[in-house]
């Protein structure tokens, strides 16, 4: 379970249909599915076949559907279908989405410029807890961050993984850890395996 004190680190509710909504999409990152998860969802992700070979699931060609189950291995391809989509959102239409954290926040926002509101959009963490880290030095995002201090892959620095969160980056805050004390980095905790 995710837990911090601070309060910009994001909760995450259980992977639930909302009954107020009209139709649903449930986008799930690669292995992240629970065995058998699926089979309890099926009434309203209809249809919904589990089959760890194939990343699209239950779709037809066309575009984006809703009421229908898509399985994607990047973030990438979730990108690339919201850009194919060929109808409009509305306000009844909800937006599951189960992964990681990079994974979750990256379809948030791609959704987002779709016309899913902060409300339509429940996000479920499963997997990896491996963080995105934005660099407040130069701007820089360094993914798959496993450890307390990472190298920065833009400058270089050491940078502390703060447990600040920015939602509209999709990232944890990395500052430099030894900014007062040039060398003196603490020893790197393996924290979000």
């Amino acid at each position: 379970m995710l837990h911090s004190d601070i309060k910009s680190r994001p909760t995450y509710t259980q992977l639930e249909p909302d009954l107020s909504g009209s139709q649903h999409l449930l986008i799930i990152e690669g292995d992240t599915v629970l065995p058998g998860r699926l089979d309890s969802l099926a009434g309203t992700f209809a249809p919904v076949e589990e089959n760890l070979h194939t990343w699209l699931v239950g779709t037809q060609a066309g575009g984006l559907g809703l009421g229908k189950v898509w399985r994607l291995p990047e973030v990438a391809d979730v990108v690339d279908a919201f850009a194919c989509a060929t109808r409009g959102y509305g306000i009844g239409d909800r937006l599951y989405v189960q992964g990681t954290e990079p994974f979750l926040w990256s379809v948030a926002k791609a959704a987002a410029i779709i016309g899913f509101s902060a409300e339509q959009i429940h996000l479920h963490h499963a997997g990896s807890l491996r963080r995105r880290v934005w660099c407040t030095h130069c701007h820089t995002v360094t993914e798959n961050v496993t450890t307390s201090i990472a190298s920065c892959s833009g400058c270089h620095r050491h940078l502390l993984v703060r447990d600040h969160f920015s939602r509209r980056l999709g990232a944890f805050m990395g500052v430099m850890v030894d900014a007062e004390a040039p060398g003196e980095v603490p020893a790197v905790e393996e924290s979000f395996a």
